[in-house]
């Protein structure tokens, strides 16, 4: 089991540096755009092109490691009410209920990557295909389904779930 952690780890603190450095790279280009469209009257058409495609890959790519160290919105509400064991049914079914929705939404867009292939659709001025992206952004969800899995099987199983230190529990 521990070597699966550090696998699911390292994939998610991976992900989460190739996406905040592609986030990084377009916001450079952004403020490139910026000041090539004030002083030279030459914009560069790429950043409007396919920067909110690439801004949805990096979105996805942060996903992981907020699944990983349950960094998500949480309601405590129970912890004060029940016993521990108690408590543990509600993070069981939230996991699961978790796991499920992620499983959705990669499905979802698996679909939507499908559909836009199919459609051709592709964006206005340069004729980038948009398809790619998508799939980019459903093969990250599905990174995300087998974290959050991880996650679950860690808290079925009554091993602690690494949390950001930074933040309360």
């Amino acid at each position: 089991m521990k070597l699966i952690e550090k696998f699911v780890t390292g994939a998610a603190n991976a992900l989460a540096v190739a996406g905040l450095t592609v986030l990084l790279a377009l916001a450079v280009c952004t403020l490139f755009d910026g000041l090539l469209r004030a002083l030279a009257n030459t914009p560069l058409d790429f950043v409007r092109e396919i920067g909110d495609l690439v801004a949805a890959i990096c979105g996805a790519c942060c996903l992981p490691i907020v699944l990983l160290h349950k960094n998500n919105i949480v309601l405590r509400t129970f912890e004060n009410l029940l016993p521990p064991a108690g408590a543990r049914i509600f993070d069981i079914f939230a996991d699961v209920l978790m796991t499920v929705v992620m499983a959705a939404m990669a499905w979802q867009f698996w679909l939507f990557g499908i559909k836009t292939k199919q459609a051709n659709d592709v964006t206005w001025m340069m004729n980038v295909p948009k398809a790619p992206f998508w799939f980019a952004v459903d093969a990250i969800l599905w990174v995300c389904v087998a974290v959050q899995a991880f996650v679950m099987i860690q808290t079925l199983t009554g091993k602690s779930v690494q949390h950001d230190p930074e933040i309360p529990q």
